[in-house]
């Protein structure tokens, strides 16, 4: 399932969507497409989860995508990839959450106990 967060240019929390229809339009506008299952040409299925940033005119897109998902950004389309690896994305501002962080958030903004998974 993705997760869709919308974050102000401080890096604050806006707002969460987790309805794939609405997450497909609102990254349409931004040239982003995803799916699951099997990626088309020259795109590759993401084998576990990880954590897309896209900055926007307003701030930035943290998009939470599990393995089994695809994403396709454009090549020179500014942006950073956490898979939860310890190290921070290069360029990616201290303000935004990580992807233990994020993924903790999620969870907390759903009802479940990072605990319990």
């Amino acid at each position: 399932m993705p997760v869709l967060a919308v974050f102000d240019a401080q890096g604050s929390w806006r707002d969460t969507h987790v309805c794939d229809g609405w997450i497909t339009d609102h990254l349409a506008h931004h040239g982003v497409r995803w799916g699951r299952g099997e990626a088309q040409q020259g795109q590759r299925t993401l084998d576990s989860a990880g954590l897309f940033y896209l900055p926007t005119a307003d701030g930035y897109l943290g998009l939470l995508f599990e393995g089994g998902e695809w994403v396709s950004i454009a090549a020179d389309a500014p942006h950073f990839f956490d898979a939860g690896e310890g190290e921070s994305p290069e360029g990616l501002p201290a303000v935004l959450p990580r992807f233990e962080a994020f993924v903790e958030e999620v969870l907390s903004l759903t009802g479940n106990n990072a605990d319990d998974e």
